[in-house]
């Protein structure tokens, strides 16, 4: 049966094993197995901090990599922001002056539209005013026409009458002539029989 011994660093004042003196032979393979063990953890230590190196290397690239693209994307990012920042300047500019020509040509044209509707509505009173004179104008003459065509056709009637009246006195006369110049005619027959 092998039975372990524990074995322990101790200083060598003290000695290389806990319990009883060990001879040469078994401190070269203490010595030897903690060389061994002090290699292996080394070539550990060294393929880890050589892997963490390689991991560290690899992560500095990929941060610096991704410093540069944000760095990029934040250059790309202000000089947007700087671009939307005057276009919306100038936006803001231009729509105060659309805003401010806008009600200008507004007030404009209210005062136009006033300065219209007043001469309109002069224009309008003018119209009326003169349709009102016509109208009674109109009227007045109707009213004037009337009595000079009722005068008219009493003088008209009158000389109608008149007409009539020589008429009849010319007919008359003619007629008395007529029957005289006949009964003259008659005597002067008779009288030549």
């Amino acid at each position: 049966m092998r039975t372990r011994v524990s074995i322990t660093l101790l200083p060598e004042k003290k000695g290389c094993c806990k319990r009883h003196v060990c001879p040469p032979l078994c401190h070269s393979i203490i010595m030897f197995y903690i060389h061994f063990q002090v290699l292996e953890r080394a070539r550990k230590a060294e393929a880890e901090a050589a892997s963490l190196k390689q991991h560290l290397k690899q992560e500095t690239s990929t941060s610096k990599k991704t410093i540069r693209e944000m760095e990029t994307q934040l250059a790309e990012s202000t000089a947007l922001s700087k671009k939307s920042e005057r276009e919306y300047i100038t936006l803001r500019d231009s729509m105060r002056s659309m805003s401010d020509t806008w009600k200008l040509d507004i007030e404009s044209l209210k005062l136009e539209m006033r300065k219209r509707e007043d001469k309109w509505r002069k224009e309008v009173d003018g119209v009326g005013n003169k349709y009102k004179d016509l109208c009674l104008s109109v009227k007045e003459k109707e009213q004037i026409m009337d009595q000079e065509w009722k005068v008219a056709r009493d003088e008209d009637k009158k000389r109608l009458d008149l007409v009539e009246r020589v008429w009849t006195q010319q007919v008359e006369k003619m007629r008395d002539e007529v029957d005289k110049s006949g009964r003259d005619c008659e005597k002067a027959e008779r009288t030549a029989q």
